[in-house]
């Protein structure tokens, strides 16, 4: 078998030399039924296939390369072969769609994107809705953080009548914004909720809500704040609010909020064990007493009176005689439905009252005018720490002026912050559309003398961006994660190799973010104008590129593909001697030797004497 084979593949290349082509296909078919698996003779048929005009079925074996290479786990070549069938079926959206998913199996998500956008806008087109909305979807998980396609999806499932779907899309999207600060943006949202879904008039209580609980209490803040701004008294926002510090740990904030609340809300049992929390928890066991014992004794139920057995505990630990501390501690037992521990303080009270009456002081044990250390001395303002917030601020405000509901707590002003929204301008919505493309015809590409350095090969970038390719239907984005570069460079290799020019200088572009090879790109930028042809661009782009203070290999590559420009152009002279310099500089560079050596090799029409030896002129 292995010499047919043999015989068949010399057989396909005679006839394909001799252009033979229907004769080579032949060859390569009979090759082929011999040993399926022989990839990269099926690819020779395949373009021989296009060279003949049977599209149809070159079509059918590229679609089987590329297929293997994608089972096989080597995205990158059958994203290339994909990228060729692409080129010559663009109206085929299956193509697209595998390309979309090569590209992002393989994390170039910048390309996926554009792919994914252009069968989305197929489906659009064909007005098959339910195809669009699942190309988003692919969208939304290849980029999680983008905002324009969150919010094209929440818009496209609203449209479909998918409701409940738009509408956790929705708030997605406006978590997504909280957590950037962006309020601006988040209020827009807001504002489209109001019009979309009329009877959802508490969005973005819920929204801060899933925020809050979800462990991103930080970034939620701000809206809170202002939400508490519009709503005062609205117990659910006092709530989240205090949740939120207790969750981030702002220990004097959290007791501003607390002491806010009881103004707005007195009979609010967890609000003021709340602040009796932080009263204890500085230490102050007075002001914790006053608090504590403000608690209406009929409104305590047992999950209140679970949170005053700690406070009271954390107070006996401060001050482990006071009767007061014992007294209520007992009553929160009794409360809690705790009898045994509430009378297995009778010993202890009944002791230290006993002790009591036989000092006679006149009040009991442990009540006596304690100052711990956190208390604050006569005349002294006790700070409440941070300011809370301009919310805050007004609501206290409101409530002075309000029913006249005060509790006998003394509460401070808190200063004002500054909760000025963000910037104003709309969300975008599409995927940039690039604006690249049509530069017109490319004059003399010179560069200015005084440039040097960084600048000097920044300004090189630059006119090789203006080279004109094909238009790309989506901007990847100015900013290269160089982590990613290695993928575009790699992409890049397989596009030239197929000879997709255009593509591969795209993809040289963006690895060109790297700077560790943003010479090696350029270069082989320069390489494809020259293979697609445009050989005076390709010469005038890569000379700009050489000057000294190179690296040696960087300065060989350049060399080197300037060589095979200059040949290209009928400069053999020019190409010879730029293969000299790189042989001479660094020996055993690519096939410089080989080069130089068939050079060498070919006839000459100068004839010496002894070549003409044995001739004789009649």
């Amino acid at each position: 078998m292995s010499s047919k084979r043999d015989k068949l593949i010399e057989e396909a290349q005679r006839m394909t030399a001799r252009g033979q082509l229907d004769k080579a296909v032949k060859a390569y078919e009979q090759l082929l039924a011999l040993d399926p698996s022989a990839i990269n003779q099926r690819q020779k048929l395949a373009e021989l296939l296009v060279k003949t005009g049977r599209s149809d079925e070159a079509r059918a074996e590229f679609f089987t390369i590329g297929n293997y290479y994608a089972s096989n786990g080597f995205y990158l070549k059958a994203i290339a072969v994909f990228k060729k069938l692409q080129v010559m079926f663009p109206a085929d959206i299956e193509i697209t769609l595998n390309l979309a998913r090569l590209n992002e199996k393989h994390g170039l998500a910048a390309n996926a994107l554009a792919e994914y956008k252009q069968v989305y806008e197929y489906f659009e087109k064909v007005a098959n809705q339910e195809e669009a909305l699942k190309i988003l979807e692919k969208m939304q998980n290849v980029d999680m953080q983008n905002i324009g396609i969150r919010l094209k999806l929440a818009e496209a499932y609203f449209k479909a009548g998918k409701k409940d779907l738009s509408y956790a899309a929705f708030g997605r999207l406006a978590t997504l914004l909280q957590e950037r600060g962006d309020n601006a943006a988040c209020n827009r949202i807001n504002t489209r909720i109001q019009q979309l879904f009329p009877e959802k008039s508490e969005f973005m209580l819920e929204v801060l809500t899933e925020q809050v609980l979800g462990g991103k209490a930080a970034s939620a803040l701000n809206a809170l704040q202002a939400l508490l701004r519009s709503n005062p008294h609205d117990k659910r926002i006092w709530n989240l609010i205090v949740a939120a510090y207790r969750k981030t740990g702002q220990q004097q904030r959290l007791k501003a909020a607390y002491q806010l609340f009881i103004k707005f809300f007195p009979d609010e049992l967890s609000a003021r064990t709340g602040l009796a929390e932080c009263l204890a928890a500085e230490r102050d066991v007075t002001g914790t007493l006053e608090c504590l014992e403000a608690f209406p004794p009929d409104l305590v139920d047992r999950q209140v009176a679970a949170g005053l057995v700690a406070v009271y505990q954390a107070l006996e630990l401060i001050d482990p005689v006071n009767i007061r501390i014992l007294e209520g501690l007992q009553r929160a037992y009794l409360a809690a439905g705790d009898e045994t521990a509430a009378a297995n303080l009778d010993v202890k009270l009944s002791s230290l009252l006993s002790l009591s009456r036989g000092q006679g002081t006149g009040q009991p044990a442990g009540q006596a005018d304690r100052k711990t250390a956190a208390q604050p001395e006569a005349g002294e303002q006790k700070s409440v720490g941070q300011p809370l917030t301009e919310a805050v601020y007004e609501a206290e405000s409101v409530a002075d002026a309000g029913a006249g509901q005060r509790s006998d707590l003394a509460v401070k002003p808190v200063e004002v912050l500054d909760l000025s929204g963000g910037d104003e301008d709309e969300i975008e919505i599409e995927v940039e559309v690039d604006e690249e493309g049509d530069f017109g015809e490319l004059g003399p590409l010179e560069l200015p003398a005084e440039e040097t350095g960084e600048d000097w090969l920044n300004s090189v970038g630059r006119v090789f961006d203006a080279i004109t390719t094909a238009p790309r239907s989506v901007k990847f984005g100015i900013d290269l994660d160089t982590s990613d570069a290695q993928s575009h460079y790699d992409l890049g290799v397989a596009f030239k190799e197929m000879g997709l020019y255009d593509e591969a200088i795209s993809e040289f572009r963006h690895a060109a973010g790297d700077p560790a090879r943003k010479v090696e790109c350029l270069a082989l930028q320069g390489a494809c104008l020259r293979e697609k042809g445009d050989v005076v661009t390709a010469e005038s782009a890569l000379r700009s590129l050489l000057k000294p203070g190179l690296a040696l290999n960087d300065l060989c590559s350049i060399k080197y593909e300037l060589a095979l420009t200059c040949e290209a152009a009928f400069k053999g002279d020019e190409a010879a001697a730029l293969l000299e310099e790189i042989d001479q500089a660094c020996p055993g560079f690519r096939d410089v030797r080989s080069r130089l050596d068939a050079a060498g090799s070919e006839p000459t029409l100068d004839f010496s004497d002894e070549d003409l030896q044995g001739f004789e002129l009649n």
